[in-house]
């Protein structure tokens, strides 16, 4: 999920009206991983870089950490007690509607997972936009 639709709700907490625009009906669906969990990914494929030498891994937040567009906003308004208020422009042709990382074989080779849920992942974003603003 990108940030600039959290940027969105912070701007819409500080007073901001204008609508911003989404691509399709909102039920994309996209998992979440944070960067603290990709850094730790990062040095478990070092401390096991004969096992993962040479192969190539599917990294994300996995099925417990997805989420639609929706979902995010419907999120997003909860935190900031705001409305996410959109217009709607048609899905663009190229536009997954659903990916899902499998990180089974990075679970295998080096022991890693995700750590982070995607609620308090999202809730530290806002935290830290909020703060560097």
């Amino acid at each position: 999920m990108d940030k600039w639709f959290i940027q969105q709700g912070l701007e819409r907490a500080h007073g901001a009206r204008e609508l911003f625009t989404i691509c399709g009906n909102g039920k994309q669906v996209r998992d979440v991983l944070f960067a603290t969990d990709l850094v730790r990914c990062y040095y478990a494929a070092v401390e096991h870089i004969e096992e993962a030498r040479g192969e190539a891994f599917n990294i994300g937040g996995g099925a417990e950490n997805s989420l639609s567009l929706l979902e995010l906003f419907g999120f997003v308004e909860k935190e900031l007690g705001v409305r996410m208020e959109y217009r709607q422009l048609p899905p663009r042709a190229s536009d997954q509607k659903v990916f899902i990382a499998n990180n089974g074989k990075a679970e295998r080779i080096f022991g890693w997972r995700p750590v982070l849920d995607k609620e308090t992942g999202v809730r530290n974003m806002i935290r830290w936009m909020s703060g560097n603003a």
